[in-house]
């Protein structure tokens, strides 16, 4: 049986959430099936560099043989997967005409529910209103593998909208009185948490599966929000079961319904 996590690259927002979500759930199905692959679609060699420095000051045991970059959807279609994991509706959308067999998707937003018209199946998997989907299944976070963090005066100041970073980024200095970091998603830092000490999330619009949040927990990071929209989205929903539950919901295992389904 072949089994894979695929992720299109996305040369304009090059280190993200789903990226990283991908690999941990790679690393969860490689525990019971060594043989899972992670196929990065699109990814030339200089990014793929990018994308192994990050990794391997983020997770431990990392080893850049884990990531297999495919330089074209036709290349995925010969690949002939048996499973295809996919934790994103853009990636799904590109590559889905070269996908094979059945199809485990991720709704982080929201779709028009493709089904197959031939002997291919398509399952999708989501937890909030607006995601459409088969099987209620939250998205989750890999803890076993990431590195413990260390921790020197700091914020990292997360926000969707770097327009909104820029207009207040003097207010946020003078705010905190410590060093502002910002998210650089083309260069970027694994090792973020240990130049921090706390996280400051500004939440400005609907952010569909933030991991900052559960992350800052995990790290024992002081965390605080500053609510600019009202979305009832994973950030609310996040903060608010973690802070009443801890990080139980939020840790991905062997039960996780996605990676059961890939291994059945």
């Amino acid at each position: 049986m072949r089994i894979g996590v695929v992720y299109k690259f996305k040369p304009h927002n090059k280190l993200n959430g789903t990226l990283f979500y991908c690999y941990e759930y790679y690393r969860q199905l490689r525990k019971v099936y060594p043989q899972a692959k992670f196929l990065i679609v699109g990814i030339d060699e200089a990014n793929l560099g990018l994308v192994e420095k990050v990794f391997h000051e983020k997770y431990e045991n990392f080893y850049p043989m884990d990531l297999r970059p495919v330089r074209t959807v036709i290349d995925l279609w010969k690949i002939k997967l048996d499973r295809t994991l996919i934790l994103d509706i853009d990636t799904f959308y590109q590559c889905k005409e070269f996908c094979t067999n059945d199809v485990h998707v991720f709704s982080n937003d929201t779709h028009e529910m493709y089904r197959y018209p031939d002997y291919r199946t398509v399952t999708y998997y989501g937890i909030y209103p607006y995601q459409r989907f088969d099987v209620e299944c939250m998205l989750k976070l890999n803890f076993d593998i990431m590195r413990k963090s260390e921790s020197k005066p700091g914020v990292f100041v997360s926000c969707l909208d770097m327009t909104h970073l820029k207009n207040n980024i003097n207010r946020y200095e003078k705010e905190f009185e410590r060093p502002i970091i910002l998210k650089k998603s083309h260069e970027g830092s694994g090792s973020i948490f240990d130049d921090i000490d706390q996280v400051h999330y500004v939440h400005v619009q609907r952010d569909t599966n933030n991991r900052i949040i559960p992350e800052a927990f995990f790290h024992n990071k002081e965390l605080t929000i500053e609510e600019v929209s009202w979305d009832d989205d994973s950030i609310k929903r996040r903060y608010n079961d973690i802070v009443d539950n801890g990080l139980d919901n939020y840790t991905l295992t062997l039960q996780d319904k996605m990676i059961e389904a890939c291994l059945q």
